[in-house]
């Protein structure tokens, strides 16, 4: 995430993420599922500008109209959450500029939401613990307490439990962003946790060893099987990967609850040339993403 001033207030990159490794424990007695996560933050970025309103009211202007602008969209309700905090009495214009694409797995909501605590906690000068935050974030959404950290993590719970990890080098991936969404939920309902969940060890260590053959062959996603079934044009976009690892990839694997999946790169050429390649396809929206040390 990155944070500046502006004349007017503040704008804020928010970044979308990659799951390199997704275990699902199991179901939680309050509906959710627990899980094990390994996630990096990319260069793909929506943009939040945020302006103080004397008014008191918190008002959110966005460039997608398929979004909602209402107390339904979780920038709007991490205002509203912070204020009720705070007892701010303060309010907020905000405008969001969308690249990062919905239903896609990259949390981009989540990220926009970890955002607008940020951005307002620095406007209104709430001056409120991180720790603090972190716990806010978790109530807003599984995903956002993550984008407080960075530039990876494993996040277990529904998410809310972040353990920050510090790669010893960049990243670089080849991104495909199909014409398909998915809803989280649907792709939930059609999992089932294994009776031996896969350990997230392996995946950490090869993350530290900075090596892109040893994390390629640690790269997993439980959810990848059941949003294929409930869209079976996703096995394009697996499969037009799966012939670059080798000549220039070293994993592929789709990201969160999909419906983006992702190839890992050897080095930032390796990553444009098997964009190059890919866009022949058709697949979908192809760019080349980079996740920082």
């Amino acid at each position: 995430m990155i944070v500046r001033p502006t004349a007017g207030g503040v704008e804020v990159l928010a970044p979308a993420k990659l799951n390199l490794f997704l275990e699902v424990l199991g179901k939680r007695p309050d509906g959710y599922h627990e899980l094990e996560s390994l996630m990096v933050a990319v260069d793909l970025y929506d943009t939040l500008s945020f302006a103080d309103d004397a008014s008191g009211r918190v008002t959110l202007r966005c460039d997608d109209p398929s979004l909602p602008t209402d107390g339904r969209n979780l920038v709007v309700k991490a205002a509203e959450r912070l204020r009720a905090e705070s007892g701010c009495p303060r309010g907020a214009a905000i405008e969001l500029r969308k690249s990062i694409p919905a239903q896609a797995g990259l949390a981009g909501g989540s990220s926009d939401a970890a955002a607008a605590l940020v951005a307002l906690d620095r406007l209104w000068e709430l001056n409120t613990p991180p720790g603090r935050l972190s716990e806010l974030a978790g109530e807003i959404g599984s995903d956002v307490p993550f984008f407080l950290h960075g530039p990876a993590a494993v996040c277990r719970g529904r998410g809310e439990r972040v353990e920050e990890l510090a790669p010893p080098r960049a990243l670089h991936f080849v991104l495909v962003c199909p014409e398909v969404g998915l809803s989280t939920a649907d792709v939930y309902r059609h999992v089932t946790p294994p009776a031996r969940p896969r350990p997230i060890g392996p995946v950490v260590q090869a993350l530290a060893g900075g090596g892109t053959a040893a994390l390629g062959s640690c790269l997993f996603n439980r959810l990848q099987s059941p949003a294929e079934e409930l869209a079976p044009v996703l096995r394009h976009v697996r499969d037009g990967l799966a012939e670059l690892v080798g000549p220039s990839l070293d994993g592929s694997l789709m990201s969160g609850s999909g419906s983006a999946y992702f190839g890992l790169a050897r080095d930032r050429g390796a990553a444009e040339d098997a964009a190059r390649r890919l866009e022949t396809l058709g697949l979908g929206r192809v760019r080349v993403v980079t996740s920082g040390p």
